[in-house]
Formats: structure tokens, sequence, C-alpha cells
């Protein structure tokens, strides 16, 4: 499959621009209007809730590694594979944070608290909110994933803050996929893994794609 990534950065360009154009004070009226209040209960750090994947860009994996001591291989692993090249290698995109074998965080502590949680990721500091353009639209729309804090009444001061939030997160990852692709060059023709669950990782080399290029790892 033949990938054009002057095309897909160019569209990125134009998403870029839309959401700069996001009004905090308009998509804090709709938060107002979906209401949310954590309630700490910690279902969306655990595996038995759906899916808790929680993608880490460089930046992020910095941030814990120096604020905590930690090795990269501590706090984060290969996001699944997307597509393996002519030698055999398996390519990912980003990072994923560390789970258990149970699937459930590894950074989720027995009183549901976060031992990250002053640094904790974009994904986890607007869950359950995110920004997606849908079906072609001008601009992105606010998403809700499942969660029961939904519906219980949210004040205008903290609307602010998540749509804040939300729009600083929409940028990082609308940046964040530029720069991957742009380092992406010269793998532009790739075989797409449809099942990559049955593939594992064991004997494979995984190259890992970011915005600060490309990291190998061999089993």
């Amino acid at each position: 499959m033949r990938f054009n990534i002057l095309d897909a950065v160019s569209d990125l360009n134009v998403k870029i621009s839309m959401a700069e154009k996001l009004s905090i004070n308009e998509m804090a009226k709709q938060l107002v209007s979906i209401g949310f209040k954590c309630m700490r209960c910690g279902e969306c750090c655990r595996a038995g809730s759906g899916d808790n994947t929680v993608i880490l860009f460089p930046d992020e994996i910095q941030l814990v590694i120096d604020t905590h001591g930690m090795t990269p291989d501590e706090v984060c692993e290969p996001s699944l594979p997307r597509f393996i090249d002519g030698k055999g290698i398996l390519h990912c995109f980003e990072w994923v944070l560390n789970r258990h074998s149970s699937g459930d965080c590894k950074f989720i502590q027995h009183d549901n608290t976060c031992m990250l949680y002053q640094q904790r990721p974009w994904i986890c500091r607007t869950y359950p909110f995110f920004l997606a353009f849908t079906n072609g639209a001008a601009k992105p729309d606010i998403m809700v994933s499942e969660c029961r804090g939904v519906g219980r009444p949210m004040n205008e001061g903290e609307a602010i803050k998540l749509a804040e939030l939300l729009k600083g997160r929409l940028l990082a990852e609308i940046t964040e996929e530029i720069r991957l692709l742009e380092n992406l060059k010269g793998f532009e023709d790739w075989e797409p893994i449809r099942d990559y669950s049955s593939q594992g990782y064991q004997g494979y080399t995984i190259a890992v794609h970011d915005s600060s290029g490309m990291t190998y790892i061999t089993d």
C-alpha cells in the first residue's frame, strides 16, 4: 500500500487551522449542558470497563521519567503494530502507558488515586471527553466516552478549564501526528497488519515512530 505523506500532512494542517479557531466559551457551554463530575471510581483506568489504552507523546513520557526517576520501559511500551515492512520489522505509531497483565493501568493505586496524577497524559486529563472531526465536519465535535460521572452538574469555571484542555489536547495530537508523518518518509510502502493481536511481538524487531523519530526494539 502506498501512503501519501504530503497529502496527509496537508489535511492535518487544515485541521490545525480549524482547531485554533475553536471557541473556549462555546465548548464550555456544551460541556455544562452535558455535565460531568469525576467520581474517583477508577473504572477508566481498569480493563474491566473497556479499552483503557492511553497513548503517550514523547514530551509526556519524558515528564514522567524526569519527575519519578523511571526508565522509559517502566513508563510505556509500543502501541499495537500498524504495518510490517519488507524486512519483517513491525512498525508502531506512538507509545502506550504500561499496563499489568490484567490490563489495568500500572499507575492506578488501590484507593483509585493515580501515581502520575500531576503528570498524567492529555487523554487522562480530559477523560471522558475528546474532540474529533466527524463526517467531514468543518470543526471538531465534542465526543463523550462512557463514564458514570457524565450528566452530573458542572459549573462554568470547571467547564472553561476542561474546554481549554480539550483544545490543547487536539492541537497537540494534530501536531504530533504531523511530525510523526514527516519522520515517516522512506516508509510510504507498507503491508497493513489487520490481525495484529495474533501476530505477537516475540522474535520480531519493532520500530516505534513518534515525533522524535524512530526507536528500534529487539526482542
